[in-house]
């Protein structure tokens, strides 16, 4: 499938992403990365969805090739990320798209659908990072302090450059987040994750797109409303599928049981044997989703129309396709 990038002009600076399908056509979805990633991360993932339709795949600030400020010291939550998006759907998108993201991407998703429902069709969440309320309230409370965790530190200690790519992945390969990797995943988010540059002895290298100050940061910045969006979610109906890794997921029973709570129509799919990485694990499954809704909430099929399926196990019983 035909991949085309394009730079998008907007108040500060540009905006990098990635199209699969034919660029007449109107976007249908749009995917947000991981904290760290970029669009490209996600290509294959993605592609096969351009044969009928165009999505997109978006780097967020201070990510992949995208060009705006990328200041640590200055942000303060994740709302930066989601009026971004918004700024670039409003100059991208002709009508509501399906959107979709993994980890920090999903929670973006889900800030931009509470601000502007109106540009969003459906949602599909890969393991988004939501927690408890209180946490939120605690943010909120007390704005004057900068959370630290882990992750946050981590990131912090990155390695930040490397002689080369390759160098690169074999520092990577099989290892700690990405040892549970498919390909080609891991080699698609070299080629945005790192650029061409010099180190301080001048010596030709390739550097992280996202640096580890900006990472860092944005872990430690989680000053967000998750909660209050997807109330507003709830009230414009957008349908929201959240999947849920039973590895080490971000999000808690706590938080997808009180969010299935407050969000009745909201579905819920844990999957088994995936971890936070799941999109990288099992992409059939996001893409078949993402699939989904764009047929439903873009093309205007109805659940009625996938037809009757004959399950064999029940001999000559016909069932509806659930």
């Amino acid at each position: 499938m035909t991949m085309h990038r394009r730079t998008t002009e907007v108040s500060e600076g540009t905006q990098a992403s990635l199209h699969f399908g034919d660029p007449s056509k109107d976007m249908a979805a749009l995917w947000l990365h991981a904290t760290g990633f970029n669009a490209m991360t996600y290509r294959s993932l993605l592609a096969p969805l351009g044969e009928r339709h165009r999505v997109a795949g978006l780097d967020m600030r201070g990510h992949g090739l995208t060009d705006l400020p990328a200041d640590p010291k200055a942000l303060k939550s994740w709302h930066v990320y989601r009026d971004d998006v918004i700024e670039f759907l409003e100059k991208e998108a002709s009508g509501p798209v399906v959107l979709g993201g993994h980890s920090m991407g999903g929670c973006v998703s889900l800030l931009v659908a509470g601000k502007r429902p109106d540009l969003v069709a459906g949602l599909v969440l890969a393991d988004p990072v939501i927690l408890k309320p209180r946490f939120y309230f605690w943010r909120h409370v007390l704005p004057f302090i900068r959370q630290t965790n882990k992750m946050s530190r981590q990131a912090k200690r990155r390695r930040a450059e490397f002689p080369d790519r390759q160098t690169a992945y074999e520092s990577y390969k099989g290892k700690s987040a990405f040892s549970t990797w498919r390909e080609p995943f891991l080699s698609d988010y070299l080629e945005d994750g790192f650029r061409e540059a010099h180190s301080s002895e001048g010596e030709q290298v390739v550097r992280l797109t996202c640096e580890p100050a900006w990472e860092s940061a944005t872990f430690s910045s989680q000053r967000n409303q998750p909660w209050g969006a997807l109330k507003k979610v709830q009230n414009a109906q957008i349908p929201t599928v959240v999947f849920r890794p039973n590895i080490r997921p971000v999000m808690t029973n706590k938080v997808s049981n009180l969010m299935s709570s407050r969000y009745r129509e909201l579905i819920l799919r844990e999957r088994p044997g995936a971890t936070h990485f799941h999109p990288m694990e099992v992409p059939f499954e996001v893409r078949d989703e993402l699939a989904r809704q764009i047929a439903y909430l873009i093309d205007g099929y109805s659940p009625g129309e996938d037809g009757r399926l004959r399950r064999t196990l029940h001999g000559s019983e016909w069932d509806d396709y659930d």
